[in-house]
């Protein structure tokens, strides 16, 4: 009983910090940024907390458990993407101080029709995503406490729903940090017990099959390994939520300083995570890998402090859910429907009630990706082919401020889409390396050969071109 008066209390928490952070959103901007001051502290907190959700935790300790090792180690792609992004394109955010959304960065290069489809690209990403966290929540529910695997996911995506609706990007990054800090002691913690359970690091060693300790386990050719490791590189970097965090501050020294030990944070935590699911191997060989993390919980945890860490767990799944819930609700807002139907003139209460309709929408669509793929870590990858070969280098191009043609947008979009399809239906069936890479591949080079022989105008001919307009 006193485990579920936890996590009733933890639940109830999270929704009055919702409802208190309501207050404070009057405008979409308000909605979407906040202030833009929120400090180093909470951008370190509320930028991991985003990304290690359900996918880098519960489904990285599935896959060790009935992979290896490998998974954990590719995984430290991503901690790269990061650290990159904070030394490479942390320093270029103050170009877009009045950007709220993925558009606002789009849209002075691109124009119009490429800030639409930024967008809706970013729904679509931001959807799969979520599905992946609200498939955890499902997957959490449904070992620990009983409850149906759909059930618990309906439960867990109206609990985020409420409170990222009701309080904007204030109640996202506040309740990342409280979430941050029990996901960073229960994860830990939960390894260390099963390793005492286990009978020590060296007994757990000697029991596990050689090749869950391999970083190229046999029968796994090098290309699907790099494949692997450029997947977890590439896909999610700069997805809407993480544009967002670079945005909710406009002191470029504290977005560096949170962006950059968030990367460095992740490498322990992966690892950590993954071998959880190590642990779980010997201790409980015959579950189903997508149980691994909420087994091992209903094992080694007793009661009182089971209904913390399941707490805890439910934090991990919840603090990336609610960021990639809240960013699809600004991109359709801000990057399609006010465009599209000519309202960027609408009063500031009505754009925030749309972001918050828009908000409930959303977890609907997340729902059926739960349907129709069960392992959440899948769902991650799934979902990265609506980002990264259509839009990441066109985004980045307009980040650091390169100079390009408005037409190129659309280049590189079709060369991507036409190189992941291409692949995937042809050499991608015999060779193993993932249609997502080639698609960014051939939307660079055509972006890029694009640009160079199509240069674009400079200032002086642009104003030539106008004085000829008037005249």
């Amino acid at each position: 009983m006193i485990d579920y008066i936890i996590i009733a209390a933890y639940i109830l928490g999270v929704l009055g910090l919702g409802v208190w952070c309501s207050k404070s959103n009057k405008t979409l901007k308000e909605f979407a940024v906040s202030n833009s001051d929120f400090g180093t502290f909470f951008i370190f907190t509320t930028l991991s907390a985003s990304f290690i959700g359900g996918g880098f935790s519960l489904g990285n300790a599935a896959k060790v458990y009935s992979e290896g090792i490998y998974y954990s180690v590719m995984l430290l792609g991503f901690s790269l993407q990061i650290i990159l992004v904070s030394l490479l394109v942390v320093p270029h955010i103050s170009k877009h101080v009045n950007a709220i959304s993925v558009g606002d960065i789009i849209e002075p290069c691109y124009g119009k029709s490429g800030r639409i489809t930024g967008g809706i690209l970013s729904f679509c990403s931001c959807a799969g995503i979520l599905g992946a966290q609200i498939g955890g929540m499902g997957a959490i529910l449904e070992s620990l406490l009983g409850i149906p695997y759909f059930a618990g996911a309906l439960i867990g995506c109206a609990v985020i729903l409420i409170y990222s609706t009701i309080g904007g990007i204030k109640a996202v990054v506040l309740t990342d940090a409280v979430q941050f800090c029990l996901l960073i002691v229960a994860v830990p913690l939960l390894l260390i017990i099963g390793i005492y359970r286990a009978g020590g690091v060296n007994a757990v060693i000697e029991q596990l099959p050689p090749e869950r300790l391999q970083l190229q386990p046999d029968g796994v050719p090098p290309s699907a390994i790099l494949s692997l490791f450029l997947v977890f590189f590439i896909g999610e970097t700069l997805v809407p939520p993480y544009v967002q965090r670079l945005l909710i501050s406009r002191d470029r020294r504290k977005l560096m300083f949170g962006t950059f030990w968030s990367g460095v944070l992740s490498v322990p935590f992966f690892l950590v995570s993954g071998a959880i699911g190590l642990v779980a191997l010997i201790l409980l060989p015959e579950i189903d890998a997508n149980t691994t993390f909420p087994a091992m919980v209903k094992l080694l945890i007793p009661t009182g402090l089971k209904g913390i860490v399941i707490a805890s767990i439910m934090a991990i799944v919840m603090s990336s859910a609610d960021s990639f819930l809240h960013s699809a609700s600004v991109a359709v807002v801000k990057d399609v429907y006010l465009p599209l139907a000519g309202s960027e003139n609408m009063p500031d209460r009505h754009k925030l009630l749309a972001a918050q309709f828009v908000n409930v929408v959303t977890g609907a669509a997340a729902l059926l990706f739960v349907l129709f793929i069960p392992n959440i870590l899948d769902v991650l990858v799934f979902a990265y082919n609506f980002w990264s070969p259509l839009i990441l280098v066109q985004l980045v191009s307009a980040l650091i401020g390169l100079k390009v043609r408005k037409s190129s947008f659309f280049v590189g979009f079709f060369a991507g889409l036409a190189g992941s399809l291409a692949w995937n239906l042809t050499l991608g069936r015999k060779i193993p390396f993932d249609g997502l890479l080639v698609g960014v591949a051939c939307n660079l080079i055509c972006f890029t050969l694009y640009n160079l022989v199509r240069r674009p105008p400079t200032v002086a001919q642009k104003d030539e071109k106008d004085s000829l307009i008037l005249s």
